[in-house]
């Protein structure tokens, strides 16, 4: 028995299948983008009907299209079973879509149990026309039917992974273009199925007749099919609109954010200089001609003073050199010195020998002297973040050295500040209380001020290495 097209239903189908696969690779940005997991599972499923019901609807279309000399109609339960089959293989390539990664090995395994279970779709739904006698089968294009549907997955899942991050406009020619081709390739495994199939001379169909005309029916399918597919689209493309537009405020924000924040830094440093100043031009000065005069009054006393009033001078005069050291401690904290003067190499230099002398812990310091001098809000920031990281070595590392580096690594300026200490779990949120935990906000808070990156790589028992990354562009 010789079958026959409807050569328009033929294009109805083929249209279908190109605009199910559209829909799928948007569909699977949309399952990307989502953040969320209940969101995530959201857009699976109506992706998953959607795209299947695309899917099953070109196979449906293009058997109904498919014209015996005998009149043929579908088993209901069979005919769903079918439909689920496609709403099952949809969900999975979506699910995979919109992972991650995607190995070859992962897109291997993924594109042969899509594709059988396109195969599956396509010749259970087949089954659903119940002949007697049973279709046979041609095994040689059964077999390229295979080969064409797991080809055809294997373009679909790559192809949808690759351009999930685009957006609808960005990526509307590609995603035609990719379309058209999955499109043709489902279309390419239906028609070579169906001409696999062999039916007898004398086979009829145990389906009782429907009431339906095929070319209606096809028509019918086709129209809502195609109408559920550009709903689908309308609302995919509302949501990323929605998502845009958000993002765009939240970056809005996060600017307005970033230079407040830039700005109360900038207030913060400027008064920190501010009183370093002053308490080295008025209190420090103040101390040093105290501890001056009292020097004097204790080289010009008699030698018949009380023993007594000498030692009361003397431990006036060390609780003054004292008072002095504690001064120029609390001024370094302030404004640490040798910016102005040296420079962020020699300043890091300095700094580094101190912290060595005060602690015991050896610094070593690697900086490129080939850099140009950065802005003084560059300087300031490096500088204090720097401090900070070695205040954080000498209090939580226990850490046996620590590795400096200041360097130039493309268009980025990189100060890099690395330990072998105890570390720390650095992808767990950090606990904060009152007297701790706030030392990685402020430097991080620092480095936006400066429109820079602060990156922290530690692990228990790993040590820790934190680097500051400048753009150039920001640096002076």
């Amino acid at each position: 028995m010789v079958g026959t097209y409807d050569y328009l239903l033929v294009l109805l189908s083929v249209v279908v299948a190109i605009a199910a696969s559209f829909v799928a690779l948007d569909l699977s940005a949309r399952v990307s983008a989502s953040s969320q997991r209940r969101t995530k599972a959201y857009w699976l499923a109506g992706g998953a009907l959607s795209m299947g019901t695309g899917i099953w609807s070109m196979h449906f279309i293009g058997m109904l299209a498919f014209r015996l000399p005998i009149t043929v109609s579908y088993d209901v339960p069979i005919t769903l079973a079918s439909l689920l089959i496609a709403i099952t293989a949809s969900w999975f390539a979506l699910w995979v879509a919109g992972r991650e990664t995607l190995s070859r090995r992962r897109l291997a395994v993924a594109g042969l149990l899509m594709g059988f279970a396109i195969v599956s779709m396509h010749y259970v739904g087949m089954g659903a026309m119940r002949m007697q006698p049973p279709i046979d089968y041609r095994l040689a294009l059964v077999a390229l039917s295979i080969a064409i549907a797991i080809a055809a997955s294997l373009i679909a899942l790559w192809c949808a992974f690759k351009q999930r991050a685009q957006t609808i406009v960005s990526a509307f020619w590609n995603r035609a273009g990719s379309a058209v081709v999955m499109g043709l390739a489902i279309v390419g495994m239906h028609y070579t199925g169906m001409a696999a199939a062999k039916f007898d001379p004398n086979s009829v169909c145990t389906v009782r007749s429907s009431i339906l005309h095929p070319y209606g029916l096809a028509a019918a399918l086709g129209a809502s099919t195609l109408l559920f597919l550009l709903a689908t689209l309308l609302v995919s493309a509302y949501d990323e609109y929605r998502a845009a537009f958000l993002q765009t405020r939240v970056d809005q924000a996060s600017g307005e954010v970033a230079r407040l924040s830039a700005r109360l830094v900038a207030i913060h440093d400027e008064e920190r200089r501010n009183l370093a100043a002053e308490l080295h031009d008025v209190i420090g000065q103040d101390l040093a001609a105290a501890n001056a005069d009292l020097a004097l009054v204790i080289g010009q006393m008699p030698a018949a003073a009380p023993p007594a009033l000498s030692e009361r001078l003397e431990d006036a005069s060390t609780l003054l050199k004292s008072s002095v050291e504690a001064l120029r401690s609390v001024m370094v904290q302030l404004h640490p010195p040798g910016l102005n003067e040296l420079g962020i190499a020699a300043a890091l230099r300095s700094h580094s020998a101190a912290f060595e002398s005060r602690t015991g812990i050896p610094v070593s310091v690697d900086v490129d002297d080939a850099l140009p001098r950065p802005s003084q809000s560059v300087s300031d920031a490096a500088l204090r973040i720097y401090l900070e990281a070695l205040s954080n070595v000498s209090k939580h590392a226990d850490a046996s050295d620590v590795r400096t580096g200041l360097e130039r690594r493309g268009s980025q300026i990189v100060m890099s500040i690395s330990d072998v200490g105890r570390g720390f779990d650095a992808k767990r949120p950090v606990k904060r209380d009152d007297k701790s935990g706030w030392g990685l906000m402020i430097m991080q808070e620092r480095a936006r001020s400066i429109a820079a990156e602060l990156r922290v790589d530690s692990a228990p028992g790993a040590g820790t290495r934190i680097e500051l990354v400048i753009p150039e562009a920001k640096w002076s």
